[in-house]
């Protein structure tokens, strides 16, 4: 619904089961990445529908974020129902004409307010799309349909799943002050690769940060990575992860916060290049907001 010229409110009802937002072992709070796939589907939505962007148009993700102070605010019960309060404006430093925008969502659920999401995105036509794709790597691109599954190689408890599915890291190694691991391809995860692409989607590399930090961050916290989970994050994505290229994640503890919490600088590297970097914050979920299981 719109609320203005560069403006508008969008909903979701979250589902109070589901085979990989609700995946958490012992984890009563709601997923950030799930809020994250909700704030994703409203500026996909918001940029068709209010502000013109042709139907077959590649979104291209610049960089997001997400301040979630408000996640323990409340303790949800089954569904619930998040509003999204979206508000535009054009990319810093872009050209009047640039195809892009930048999206501003605070996030409101069941009526209580729990923090914001911002996204920078990239309009380019199909055409212009795999120009672009095919000049960078000097051929086209491998797609999904063209990779064969792998396992993980960490149990999914170890970094707070229960669906080995649902993990994705590949031979993590611990250093002081941080870790390092590949990121599998997760062709067999349909949450995850939906339909074909040609490269690793945001929501894949930021589980994949994720992962590794929570994995890292347990001893830091003093709980497993079953009791603990995401508050905030800010990345940027600079190129394309490819889908035929060995991909690594790395995430070096920074600091701790007042809260109890730890800030990581996580990168994405392939062929020794970064393709993505910036930083995120996990904390312990509450006891009030842990399960029995």
């Amino acid at each position: 619904m719109p609320t203005g010229a560069t403006s508008y409110l969008a909903a979701a009802q979250l589902p109070s089961s589901h085979a990989y937002f609700t995946d958490h072992v012992r984890h009563g709070a709601v997923d950030p990445l799930l809020l994250l796939e909700c704030s994703r589907q409203a500026e996909t939505y918001g940029a068709h529908v209010h502000f013109g962007v042709a139907r077959d148009t590649r979104f291209v993700l610049r960089s997001w974020s997400m301040q979630l102070p408000g996640l323990f605010a409340i303790r949800t019960r089954g569904a619930s129902e998040l509003t999204m309060a979206v508000g535009t404006r054009p990319l810093v430093g872009d050209r009047p004409t640039s195809r892009s925008l930048a999206y501003d969502i605070r996030l409101s659920l069941d009526g209580v307010a729990i923090g914001d999401t911002r996204i920078a995105v990239g309009y380019l036509s199909d055409s212009a799309y795999e120009h672009v794709r095919a000049l960078r790597r000097g051929s086209a691109p491998h797609t999904s349909d063209d990779i064969r599954p792998t396992p993980a190689t960490i149990a999914p408890a170890a970094v707070g799943r229960a669906s080995s599915v649902n993990t994705i890291l590949v031979d993590p190694v611990q250093f002081a002050g941080g870790a390092t691991a590949t990121i599998r391809v997760p062709v067999d995860n349909r949450s995850m690769f939906d339909h074909a692409l040609d490269h690793f989607p945001g929501m894949v590399l930021t589980e994949a940060a994720r992962q590794l930090c929570l994995w890292s961050g347990a001893d830091l916290l003093g709980v497993p990575a079953t009791a603990a989970t995401v508050v905030a994050f800010d990345l940027a994505f600079t190129r394309f992860a490819e889908l035929d290229v060995t991909t690594t994640v790395a995430a070096v503890h920074q600091h701790e916060d007042v809260v109890g919490g730890s800030t990581f600088a996580v990168s994405f590297q392939q062929n020794d290049a970064v393709i993505a970097a910036g930083t995120m914050t996990i904390c312990p979920v509450p006891t009030s907001h842990l399960t029995d299981d």
